[in-house]
């Protein structure tokens, strides 16, 4: 098939110049070559094309109708080349790209709105959802996903690092008391996500440690955990996206500051092979995200005091009622949702 399509592509050439050498300087190969590819498609074609001289070049009646078939496909051709040149320059069509909820509604949704705006010809399909959904078998261009990479037929670039915080409601504090120390932590409640939640890392003087933690709620969804964090249900390790606004205006109080917890890595994967309009939408939210957010700033001391003042007189750390739970999970939040 290949080669019958490059025969009549230089018998379009011939036909056009009634001329073989035209059509050798026009295509840069020698004479003997187009002459050959003639030769090859009438034996192909079982009937002959053109009729020729020393002096001049004609076509047959088939090569007439033949002609005119074969210089449409040319021109289908180099219409589609010159899509492809205005679609790289200009990208156009639809890319399919996939967020868990929560953290799409917060950063992925505001900046594809800002894309939508300045790339007008380039349509989106936004699958937000808390599952992780099979990124080549649903003909996903992009998924946002947080931690490790599992699948390495696909690539991944990297959206935004961010800090994490433990926090919890005034309300709370004022209720169970304020954790000073670790190891006061593991008799707090706590709003469990993801739901197989049993223990988090903190980093305290250099070194890791693990505390047990337990609550009588769980989740899978993060968006629901703000909620209940709010909602003075307990504490909970929450993204410095969600935590720092809520934090400065006083509907959260930063707990343990000075103790390190596991930052949130995510990741913006796709498969190896990206087309353009989908690479488009790729560099302008890694290039958002790159301004928009970075490491968290230390909350400072004054916001801390004035979260604090919220609960003084309450005792240090006043245990919660619950059954101890096991030290059998990392604290590492599902992929599919932040």
């Amino acid at each position: 098939m290949l080669d019958d399509l490059r025969s009549m592509a230089v018998f379009a050439h011939v036909a056009r110049g009634s001329s073989f050498a035209d059509a050798a300087r026009e295509l840069g190969v020698s004479r003997a070559a187009v002459s050959h590819q003639i030769r090859r498609l009438e034996k192909r074609l079982g009937v002959p094309l053109t009729r020729r001289s020393t002096r001049s070049l004609s076509l047959t009646p088939a090569g007439q109708l033949f002609a005119e078939r074969c210089q449409n496909m040319i021109a289908e051709a180099s219409s589609a080349l010159a899509n492809i040149d205005l679609i790289r320059q200009e990208p156009r069509g639809r890319v399919v790209i996939t967020c868990s909820n929560h953290f799409g509604q917060v950063h992925i949704v505001p900046a594809l709105a800002e894309f939508r705006r300045r790339y007008r010809n380039i349509e989106l399909d936004v699958l937000l959802t808390d599952s992780n959904l099979d990124i080549v078998a649903r003909g996903i261009d992009l998924a946002v996903r947080a931690g490790p990479l599992s699948d390495s037929s696909l690539r991944a670039r990297r959206l935004l690092t961010d800090e994490t915080f433990l926090c919890a409601a005034p309300s709370y504090l004022e209720h169970y008391g304020v954790p000073t120390q670790p190891e006061h932590l593991a008799d707090h409640r706590w709003v469990l996500y993801p739901r197989s939640l049993r223990y988090v890392t903190l980093g305290v003087g250099g070194r890791d440690r693990r505390i047990a933690v337990r609550g009588h709620v769980r989740l899978n969804n993060a968006a629901s955990r703000l909620v209940f964090v709010l909602a003075g249900e307990g504490i909970a390790r929450l993204p410095a996206y969600d935590a720092r606004p809520r934090i400065a205006s006083g509907e959260l109080v930063r707990i343990l500051p000075e103790c390190r917890t596991t930052p949130v890595n995510v990741y913006l994967v796709h498969p190896e092979r990206l087309g353009p309009s989908a690479r488009r939408v790729a560099d302008f939210l890694v290039e958002e995200h790159t301004h928009r957010v970075g490491t968290a700033p230390s909350i400072g001391s004054s916001i801390r005091s004035r979260a604090m003042e919220q609960v003084r007189g309450q005792r240090t750390s006043q245990p919660a009622s619950s059954t101890q739970a096991d030290m059998s999970h990392q604290d590492v939040e599902p992929a599919g949702d932040r």
